[in-house]
């Protein structure tokens, strides 16, 4: 339910807006306003909303949870307006289009006039600060298609729609005492919230589903991949059994070679490339068992970490599912929305904080040297494995605490697991602090010569490296 023109005049009428001074602005979500106004010894938080069949403005009993990040509109609003006062404010022509006068004095002192409008059609509302020369300074929603954006030039658009100018509006008759504005917010509060409510657990239920769907089936793959990366010692006995003879076979398209399995004491069918000879053939065979047994630690580690993907997410929806207030769950699904609106990475990099410790891993020369240009200070640890390529581990120092040892084993374990040393399940690392980095010169970026380094030589298992990541996985909490 959207306000009508005759029930926007009624609340105009009931708590107006002249002679208030504006001192503060608040946006709780990325389609309502908070004006909080000071006026004849009172504070009114007024309600300015543009959301889909609940475009309404009223004042507010109940304070809705503040936004945590500085959204464009309201830091404009801020800069703009707070401070000034509200000389007139008055719906135009029964048209759903509040036009609200301020005044606030410029930085010499002087009067600049301002113009708030706030345009309550449901599907096409919108709230805009215009200057007193009709120039647009910001809209709490860019429309390009309308003209509503910072820069242009400001005109009143007609209603949407068939409107009749003789067409009667009543004002409609809501539950519960007191003015009509209480009766508004608390028709809100009660039915239009929990209509809101459902409607946006429905949305976090379709992400959810979604990206669950995405989730399993990436995993679906790799299980796959894993049981014929197990099956690694069978690709070399097939080797062995081409080398010892067969006879070729064709059927339809492909060509096997029938042999004689010693290892399983029966007839076997291969497939083979009829171009090549025998030991090509095996070759094949050798090669697809160095592969699965060499990738069966990255296959079991991305299965760990798409396994540690899926709970966050199941985390994140049944903290959703439990959320009472609609605008704090509207927050949450705005930060998995565009790229855009997602607030700014911690690091610019994989992290995890180990037993206290911040532990930070690039893994790429871009990662690497964002670490080093804009992360790293000179006296955090440095880690990477002698002799490989690999990751850039550091780890971050505390005033007047030196890295316990169980920290420095468990990040040089990490050096060696995200580097080319990972199968050989041991080796060497060497450390020194970032200040004895020195870039190479005419290297690709990232790319550091060491000094005064001192070498480390650890093993790991899959089990451990497991343990580390689980006691604090990487990254922060799940955003879809």
């Amino acid at each position: 339910m959207s306000l009508n023109c005759e029930e926007i005049d009624l609340i105009l009428s009931e708590v107006p807006l002249e002679g208030t001074k504006i001192q503060n602005i608040y946006q709780p979500s990325f389609d309502s306003l908070i004006l909080e106004l000071y006026g004849q010894g009172v504070l009114t938080r007024y309600l300015i909303s543009i959301a889909h069949n609940a475009c309404r403005l009223h004042p507010l009993n109940v304070v809705p949870p503040k936004n945590e990040r500085p959204l464009r509109f309201m830091e404009c609003l801020r800069s703009r307006v707070r401070g000034g006062s509200i000389v007139h404010a008055a719906q135009l022509a029964k048209d759903r289009i509040i036009k609200i006068d301020i005044v606030r004095a410029d930085e010499d002192g002087f009067p600049v006039q301002l113009y708030l409008y706030v345009r309550l059609w449901s599907g096409a509302g919108n709230v805009l600060l215009v200057s007193n020369e009709g120039i647009i300074i910001d809209v709490l929603r860019r429309l390009p298609s309308r003209n509503e954006m910072s820069g242009a030039t400001f005109s009143l658009s007609p209603p949407p729609g068939n409107t009749q100018p003789s067409k009667r509006y009543v004002i409609r008759e809501l539950e519960g005492e007191g003015p009509f504005w209480q009766r508004v917010e608390r028709y809100y509060a009660q039915s239009a919230g929990h209509l809101s409510r459902e409607t946006l657990i429905s949305q976090a239920q379709e992400i959810f589903e979604r990206k669950k769907s995405g989730i399993e089936m990436r995993l679906a793959q790799l299980v796959s991949k894993q049981k014929e990366y197990l099956e690694a010692e069978r690709y070399r006995q097939i080797g062995d059994i081409l080398i010892a003879g067969y006879s070729t076979e064709i059927r339809g398209v492909k060509t096997f070679a029938r042999s004689f399995d010693f290892y399983e004491n029966r007839e076997l069918l291969i497939e083979i490339d009829p171009k090549a000879s025998p030991a090509q053939n095996a070759v094949t065979y050798y090669e697809k068992y160095h592969k699965a047994k060499d990738g069966i630690d990255e296959i079991n580690a991305e299965i760990h970490r798409w396994e540690a993907t899926r709970k966050r997410l199941e985390v994140w929806f049944r903290r959703l599912e439990s959320e009472t207030d609609p605008l704090a769950i509207a927050q949450a699904l705005r930060k998995g929305g565009a790229a855009r609106s997602r607030e700014k990475p911690r690091y610019p990099c994989q992290y995890l904080e180990y037993r206290g410790w911040t532990i930070l891993i690039g893994r790429s020369g871009k990662e690497n040297d964002e670490i080093l240009r804009h992360i790293a200070r000179g006296s955090d640890l440095w880690l990477h494995a002698r002799d490989y390529a690999g990751s850039y581990v550091f780890i971050r120092v505390q005033k007047n605490k030196s890295i316990p040892p169980e920290v420095l084993q468990a990040a040089a374990r990490l050096a060696l697991y995200y580097s080319k040393a990972r199968k050989n399940l041991g080796g060497d690392v060497h450390s020194t602090f970032a200040k004895n980095l020195r870039r190479a010169k005419g290297g690709p970026p990232g790319l550091v010569v060491p000094y005064l380094e001192k070498n480390l030589y650890i093993t790991f298992t899959e089990a451990q490296i497991r343990d580390i990541l689980e006691e604090n996985p990487p990254g922060e909490e799940y955003s879809p």
